[in-house]
C-alpha cells in the first residue's frame, strides 16, 4: 500500500513539539499541524506542489486505504521512519522526539480523518490461519497447498489458488479453483480441477476498543471436479458459516461454524464444523511471527460420526510490511469414530497484493 512520506526536513519542527509537549494543553492536532501538515495537508489529502516529495502521497481521509493496516505498522512508521518498513526514506522516524502516548494520539488523530465509521480497522485483521476463515475482508491472494496420506494407501495431492477481493466497506468476494491429484491404492493416479467454490463475507460487528469482530458467510460449491476419478463431490453445496475474531492481552481467539449442506446427499454428506483457533503473535508488527493451534470438531450429520482434529502451526511474514506471508502447519486427527487418515501436511503462501508488489 501507498504509506506516508514526508521529508526529512520536517523533523526539527518536532524539536519544538517536544518542548511543548511537558504542557498539558499539547494536543494530537497540534502535533500533526506542527510536523506532518506540511506534506500532508491539514485536511489530510496531501499538501500542494512544491514539498520536493517524489513519492505519491496518501489520502488520509480514503477509509479503504487508513484502516487496511493495524496500529502495529503505523506506529513503528511514525517512531523510526519509511525505510524499517521498505517505504520511502523521504518519511522520517519521530521516535526520538516525541513519546509512545504521543505517536499513539497523533496516529488516533491520522485516522480520523476517515468519516465512515463502517469501516472495520486493521487492528481487527488478525493473521490468517491454514482452516479457520478470518472474519475480516481483504484482499488476498493464496497458495495453498495439501498433502494427506490416507488410509489403504490413498495419497491426496490439492493445490488451491483463492483470490479475494474486498466489496466496499464490510464485503468481501472470494474464488477458490483448486487443482487436485489423487492417487488410489493400485497405483493408478487421476488430477484435473476439482470442485470450485465462489464465497461471500460480510462484517456484521467490529469494535476496536474490545478488539472484537464477528461476520457472516456463505460459500457455494460448484461441481467442476469428476467425481468418478476422486476429484470432487459431484454436486452443489452451500456452506453457511459464522466467523469470530478477539484479542485477549496478546492472544487471539478466532472461531468459526460452518455447514455444509449439499444438494444430493447421496453424493456428498451434511455436515457441521466447528472450528477454534488460539494465536498468540511475537511482535505488533505484520512481518512478526505467529504460533497458532487449531482445534476442529466435524459432525458428519449423514454418517452419524464425529472427528477431532487439531493443527498446530507458525505463521511468518516474508516482507518488511509482512504483505507477503507464509504459514505451514500439520493437521492430526485425535479422537472420533472413524480415522480419516494417518497424516496430513499443509502450507499457504499468502499475498496482500493492493499494500504492494510480490518483491517489494
Amino acid at each position: 500500500m501507498r504509506w506516508v512520506c514526508c521529508t526529512a526536513a520536517l523533523a526539527w519542527l518536532l524539536v519544538a513539539v517536544r518542548a511543548s509537549a511537558d504542557d498539558a494543553g499539547v494536543s494530537a492536532r497540534q502535533i500533526y499541524e506542527d510536523a506532518c501538515a506540511s506534506c500532508h495537508g491539514t485536511d489530510g489529502r496531501g499538501a500542494p506542489a512544491g514539498t520536493a516529495i517524489n513519492v505519491p502521497l496518501p489520502d488520509f481521509t480514503d477509509c479503504n486505504f487508513i484502516t487496511r493496516e493495524g496500529d502495529g505498522n503505523w506506529r513503528y512508521l511514525l517512531a523510526h521512519g519509511g525505510e524499517g518498513l521498505g517505504l520511502s526514506s523521504q518519511m522520517p522516524g519521530f521516535g526520538d522526539v516525541l513519546t509512545a502516548p504521543q505517536i499513539r494520539a497523533t496516529l488516533d488523530y491520522i485516522r480520523a480523518f476517515c468519516r465512515d465509521p463502517r469501516w472495520p480497522r486493521g487492528e481487527l485483521n488478525f493473521s490468517r490461519l491454514i482452516f479457520t476463515e478470518k472474519a475480516f475482508p481483504e484482499d488476498e491472494a493464496v497458495l495453498f497447498e495439501d498433502f494427506t496420506k490416507g488410509r489403504n494407501g490413498v495419497r491426496d495431492w490439492s493445490t488451491e489458488v483463492l483470490v479475494e477481493r474486498r466489496v466496499g466497506p464490510r464485503g468481501q468476494v472470494e474464488l477458490s479453483v483448486p487443482v487436485v491429484a489423487h492417487d488410489v491404492t493400485n497405483g493408478a493416479t487421476t488430477g484435473g480441477v476439482g470442485d470450485v467454490t465462489v464465497s461471500y463475507k460480510h462484517v456484521l460487528y467490529a469494535d476496536v476498543p474490545s478488539l472484537t469482530i464477528f461476520s457472516a458467510a456463505l460459500d457455494l460449491v460448484v461441481p467442476t471436479g469428476d467425481r468418478d476419478r476422486g476429484l470432487g463431490d459431484g454436486t452443489v453445496s452451500v456452506l453457511p458459516g459464522l466467523l469470530a475474531g478477539k484479542e485477549i492481552r496478546n492472544l487471539v481467539i478466532q472461531g468459526e461454524v460452518r455447514g455444509e449442506a449439499p444438494v444430493d446427499e447421496h453424493r456428498a454428506d451434511r455436515a457441521v464444523r466447528y472450528r477454534l483457533a488460539f494465536s498468540y503473535p511475537l511482535s505488533p508488527l505484520r512481518r512478526g511471527v505467529v504460533p497458532s493451534v487449531e482445534v476442529e470438531a466435524l459432525q458428519d450429520v449423514t454418517a452419524r460420526q464425529h472427528n477431532l482434529f487439531v493443527t498446530p502451526q507458525v505463521y511468518t511474514g516474508l516482507s518488511k510490511r509482512g504483505h507477503l506471508a507464509l504459514a505451514v502447519g500439520a493437521q492430526i486427527p485425535v479422537a472420533g469414530d472413524a480415522d480419516p487418515f494417518d497424516y496430513r501436511v499443509l502450507a499457504f503462501l499468502l499475498w496482500e497484493y493492493t499494500d504492494g508488489g510480490l518483491w517489494w
